[in-house]
């Protein structure tokens, strides 16, 4: 049975990455799709590599609370409802926490967090009242466990977890579903056009991580099995998993296992 077929999704950092590959898997298994971004050129060769009549596009601010809210309401006046959200869209900052200013706080958190809590809330309204639908919100190992010189990152990442986690729970008794998706290392553009501070390079910080990357197509389908099957935290590839339940039960241990050479 394929869960996707003749489905409404949005997926939000639909123009690169995850969000590239989700959409394109979405699409291949019969889902309408609305890839929404701020990146047009992105969009734009998503909307030809796919030539579906399945495949729309959307130029979307997630932190503009009204234009987030006006596609999803769009979504449901041509489809008929909202199956899928994936809010999916975020930025990396990353260095020393001190470096840190206000600016730099705002905009991650704008984006990170409260396109998140915009796109949650305003597509959790549209299933209360179609009486069902699923939440997909990226979250991070960053979002689980310490990550030293990215603080601000996995402080969003922490949050969008507890948003997912605990909106699960109460979202279940009307039939709506929340799920975590805590993604290893991906083999996208999100480090390479990483906001450093001060003289970090992101990039080849993460080159030093002695795990392999993941394509995004891998990540997409690993991320749609884990849907398929409502699991509150997605969780891959393997040994992200073995991290994840490592740090679960050790935690002070794998804290400064995994940031030894930050």
């Amino acid at each position: 049975m394929n869960p996707y077929q003749g489905k409404a999704a949005v997926v939000t950092g639909g123009a690169s990455g995850i969000g590239y590959a989700l959409c394109r898997e979405l699409q291949r298994r019969g889902a309408t799709v609305y890839a929404a971004d701020l990146g047009e050129p992105g969009l734009a060769r998503l909307q030809a590599e796919c030539a579906s009549a399945r495949l729309r596009t959307a130029k979307l601010d997630v932190t503009d609370e009204a234009a987030v809210k006006a596609l999803l309401e769009r979504v449901v006046e041509e489809q008929g409802r909202l199956d899928y959200l994936f809010n999916n869209a975020g930025i990396v900052v990353g260095g020393d926490f001190e470096s840190m200013d206000g600016a730099a706080w705002r905009r991650i958190v704008d984006i990170n967090l409260w396109g998140v809590i915009h796109g949650s809330q305003h597509g959790y309204r549209l299933m209360l009242k179609q009486g069902g639908g699923h939440i997909v919100n990226t979250a991070s190992t960053a979002g689980v466990m310490p990550v030293a010189k990215s603080t601000a990152y996995a402080t969003t990442k922490h949050a969008v977890v507890g948003l997912s986690t605990s909106l699960r729970e109460e979202a279940r008794k009307h039939g709506i579903r929340v799920s975590a998706v805590v993604p290893g290392l991906v083999d996208t553009n999100i480090f390479s056009s990483a906001t450093n501070l001060k003289g970090h390079d992101y990039s080849a910080a993460m080159d030093r991580v002695p795990f392999r990357k993941i394509s995004p197509d891998q990540a997409a389908r690993a991320i749609l099995a884990g849907v398929a099957n409502n699991a509150q935290y997605i969780v891959f590839p393997g040994y992200n998993r073995a991290i994840v339940l490592l740090n679960r039960l050790a935690p002070g241990i794998m804290g400064r296992l995994i940031n030894r050479n930050s």
